[in-house]
């Protein structure tokens, strides 16, 4: 019984945890274009505009829903319900509440969660199919081909992290972060030349991008992949709105319409989220060891938060400050540049272990 309630407990808190995330970007989104543009953006709903968002979910969910006349009914109103589920399913393979109750990892670990999150790329194609519209079909066509190549390199830097933390589970390439483990290599890790220890110093010099210098190579190609993933400006080319209306979801309006608008901010969450347990240690304080600051260089589940919203609000920033880039662009960048890199560090991963 009491393994049930937790589950509970835990869904509360995980779908708690997707609201106020959305809330917080939807809300940064409409003041940051707002400053970035030289404009106020919202300020009559509540102090600061702070209760735009939710006027705008009410606004959303009280709408029409209108369903063209030839389009494929049961699919059309299925999609949106599966691309959100394909992403808050993610949710339950990372392992945020491991510091109250026990997390038992899922074979496949990391490589699981991509193929989960992944699945809204079905989504888009049952939408843009049973929406029997030509330029949500393009917006298919686009997310297609867009998927195949960014994944690629994101799958690359994957191993990556496997290779040096030892293992597939985010917790584990977590806890590597945090505890004090040994040196993986003089190639990965080639502070000891310089009589440099950073595990001793604890802190952000433990994480992995500092602590493996290899992978600030890395760094840029992984976050322009979860852009492309997110479906975020300069990627959103399967949404495309100044090319082909609004792509996949050119004919959903309403609740329908939100349920995608809802499920892109989860992706930035859950994206944001990885890429902390990464790079930069997860629940793991940035604070070194050594001072008198022993009570908040502690692990703790709001620096993983911290962390994962502060990628998210540079994600906002990037799209309201870059233009799209072209279908043929992005592929050329993941396929000539994003991938070499990728398959360099790697190399050099297994060189220097």
């Amino acid at each position: 019984m009491s393994s049930t309630v937790s589950l509970f407990v835990q869904l509360g808190l995980t779908i708690g945890l997707v609201l106020s995330s959305v809330l917080v970007f939807f809300y940064t989104e409409r003041k940051g274009s707002a400053f970035i543009q030289d404009r106020l953006g919202p300020t009559q709903v509540g102090k600061f505009g702070l209760l735009q968002p939710l006027a705008d979910l009410l606004k959303l969910a009280q709408k029409e829903t209108i369903i063209p006349s030839g389009a494929r009914r049961f699919l059309f109103l299925l999609a949106p319900f599966f691309v959100f589920a394909a992403v808050f399913s993610g949710f339950a393979l990372l392992p945020l509440w491991s510091a109250f109750s026990s997390f038992i990892p899922v074979p496949g670990g990391l490589l699981l969660l991509l193929g989960v999150i992944s699945l809204d790329a079905i989504a888009i194609l049952m939408a843009s199919y049973a929406s029997q519209s030509k330029f949500p079909m393009l917006g298919a066509g686009r997310a297609v081909s867009q998927m195949v190549s960014y994944e690629v390199p994101l799958g690359i830097s994957f191993l990556c992290f496997f290779w040096i933390c030892n293992s597939a589970q985010l917790s584990d390439i977590q806890n590597f972060q945090i505890d004090k483990v040994g040196f993986s290599g003089s190639l990965t890790c080639p502070w000891h030349l310089l009589g440099i220890d950073p595990v001793n110093w604890g802190g952000i010099f433990q994480w992995n991008f500092l602590r493996f210098p290899i992978l600030l190579f890395l760094l840029p190609g992984f976050f322009i992949c979860i852009l492309a993933e997110s479906n975020r400006a300069p990627f959103d080319i399967p949404e495309g709105e100044s090319e082909i209306v609004g792509g996949f979801h050119t004919e959903y309006s309403g609740y329908l319409w939100a349920i995608f608008f809802l499920a892109e901010y989860a992706m930035m969450l859950i994206l944001s989220l990885i890429m902390s347990y990464l790079f930069f240690g997860g629940t793991a304080s940035p604070i070194p060891h050594f001072g008198q600051y022993s009570g908040v260089n502690q692990a703790s589940f709001f620096w993983l938060i911290g962390k994962a919203w502060f990628l998210g609000f540079a994600m906002i920033w990037i799209r309201w400050t870059l233009p799209r880039l072209r279908i043929d662009q992005l592929l050329k960048l993941c396929w000539k540049v994003l991938t070499p890199i990728a398959l360099f560090v790697f190399l050099v991963c297994l060189l220097g272990k």
